[in-house]
């Protein structure tokens, strides 16, 4: 679907219906198929909601607003902002020349390209985010905090070689684990491991948490997961 409005584009696409909401959108008045939704915004944010089912988004370059109820959520680019949610599903983003926040009640996040702030959430996979060269420029007098949490699941971060953060990784494992899980990093961060078995938050467990700074340390970066390994590098 392609989508041409001067302004804001709104998708409210309910399974088995065709899409509604689309005053102002030209659009090619094909009933809705069941089949995963391409849309293309010229201008104007793009916003889709579903009640299930896969959303890809070709360009979003003035931001977008994006949620489905069960499926996969794909973005080549975004600029500005992009606001993703799907309760059952992975999301990816090729390029984001923008601030994210992204959540997945159960899959994995992966944001190749990020020039901007960051944050992350999934209940049940791996996040992986690679911050590009640019993201360390101070002159932009822009702030790239990064947030990514994981309640089951790995994380992994690629900043560039200068860029400036403070650090704080929380890592625990629980006594059912069936495996040792890690901190991997190559930016000098400080580690210590709990002693003891930990039950405040229901399941015994303990922590390894990592922290230093890089730089001036302008960029806060918090990471969280449970039974993972983080891997933290510059390059």
């Amino acid at each position: 679907m392609t989508i041409h409005k001067p302004c804001a584009a709104f998708l409210l696409l309910v399974a088995g219906a065709i899409p509604v909401g689309l005053s102002g959108c030209r659009n090619t008045g094909a009933p809705y198929s069941g089949k995963p939704e391409i849309a293309t915004s010229d201008s104007g944010a793009v916003s889709i909601s579903r009640m299930g089912g896969e959303i890809d988004v070709d360009d979003a370059p003035h931001g977008a607003s994006l949620s489905t109820m069960g499926g996969d959520i794909h973005v080549k680019s975004v600029a500005s902002f992009a606001h993703l949610k799907t309760m059952g599903g992975n999301i990816d983003i090729d390029n984001a020349n923008a601030s994210v926040d992204a959540v997945s009640m159960g899959g994995n996040i992966v944001i190749d390209k990020a020039n901007g702030a960051v944050k992350a959430s999934t209940n049940g996979g791996n996040v992986t985010v690679h911050l590009v060269a640019g993201a360390d420029d101070p002159s932009s007098g822009q702030r790239h905090d990064v947030e990514l949490i994981s309640n089951g699941g790995n994380i992994e971060l690629t900043v560039p070689k200068n860029f400036p953060m403070d650090v704080q990784v929380t890592l625990a494992y629980t006594k059912s684990a069936t495996r040792a899980y890690r901190i991997e990093d190559n930016i000098g961060l400080t580690q210590h491991t709990s002693k003891d078995w930990d039950d405040s938050a229901g399941t015994p467990r303990k922590y390894i948490r990592a922290q230093g700074i890089a730089g001036n340390g302008s960029n806060h970066v918090v990471i969280k997961t449970i039974n993972g390994d983080v891997i933290v590098r510059s390059e």
